[in-house]
């Protein structure tokens, strides 16, 4: 497998801000998905990402034998234990994110989308597939870890597809976007 990587320029002040990375085995992108700014929470909108982002990519690569759900339902418990007492987690403006993963197992690929993402799988000698995650107030990750199992999730066969691209914007300019070939 080979992973590509891009992630927009955060010097660039945009107000979208994203984190992505990969392992042999496990890709995660996440995105901000609150345009307005973060209340509630001291650590900011980074501090947020790059933990649920962390986390999960651990979560998927340490127990291939959870679901998908189950692994990010753990990884939203341990970054709400994180932030502590200071932060209030049931603030409207509480850091919120969009969630795109896959997991390569030895068959198959994995993949789960929470909040306004995309992944597309690229099959051998036939159209793309591509996948959505839910709409509306339950579509981005905060506190609550219940709110894994709205997310989409599948998986493909690795014999059939030769390249995956996960996105957390579903429109042709992502923040951030990880393509595998296999």
């Amino acid at each position: 497998m080979h992973a590509e990587v891009v992630v927009d320029d955060p010097r660039n002040d945009s107000g979208e801000r994203a984190f992505a990375l990969t392992t042999p085995e496990a890709a995660v992108v996440v995105a901000a998905a609150l345009t307005e700014p973060v209340g509630g929470c001291g650590h900011g909108m980074d501090w947020f990402l790059r933990r649920l982002g962390v986390h999960l990519l651990a979560r998927l690569t340490d127990r291939p034998d959870r679901g998908l759900t189950d692994c990010l339902a753990d990884t939203i418990a341990e970054t709400a234990a994180l932030h502590g007492a200071r932060c209030d987690l049931a603030h409207d403006a509480t850091p919120a994110a969009s969630v795109v993963a896959c997991r390569v197992l030895p068959h198959d690929l994995q993949y789960l989308i929470l909040g306004p993402g995309v992944v597309h799988l690229h099959h051998d000698g036939g159209p793309p597939s591509r996948m959505t995650g839910p709409d509306g107030p339950l579509a981005a990750v905060r506190a609550r870890p219940t709110i894994a199992t709205h997310a989409t999730t599948g998986s493909a066969r690795l014999t059939s597809i030769t390249a995956a691209s996960l996105t957390t914007d579903p429109t042709n300019h992502p923040s951030a976007q990880i393509t595998l070939t296999f």
